[in-house]
């Protein structure tokens, strides 16, 4: 069994779920976000969410952060000495994707890494072309 956190500053997690929620429909529901907002302090939820891994070993926790090195992120971090825990940062729709659809088994080092390298590719620059033909040809 997996569990997928989105964890972010504000509502960037909840927005995040949305979006999936759009693509994948019902899928998206077993996401669970963490928002944090002023007055609330990451390390509570990291704490609280410690006790749900400590419990649970036979569940895979997929944690995905906002920002690398940033507070929620930072908090998250001691998380990952268990073996059950993995974490991702730099949350984008991508990776929610493919964490949703297309790695749905207990994730290892080569499936990871695939991860890592599909959700960058969705990264680009686009630049207008002259070539209308060319334009529709890319998409």
């Amino acid at each position: 069994m997996r569990r997928i956190i989105l964890a972010s500053h504000g509502k960037l997690a909840e927005g995040m779920k949305d979006a999936a929620k759009l693509i994948t429909g019902d899928l998206a529901e077993t996401i669970e976000t963490y928002c944090l907002m002023p007055g609330s302090a990451p390390l509570d939820y990291a704490t609280q969410l410690q006790e749900e891994i400590t419990n649970n070993q036979d569940v895979e926790f997929v944690i995905v952060t906002d920002l690398y090195g940033a507070s929620v992120c930072s908090a998250m971090y001691p998380l990952t000495f268990y073996p059950n825990v993995k974490l991702f940062t730099g949350l984008s729709l991508p990776i929610v994707l493919n964490l949703l659809l297309s790695y749905t088994e207990q994730l290892n080092p080569s499936s990871i890494e695939e991860i890592l390298q599909e959700s960058k590719e969705g990264i680009k620059f686009i630049v207008a072309q002259s070539n209308v033909e060319q334009v529709e040809n890319d998409f």
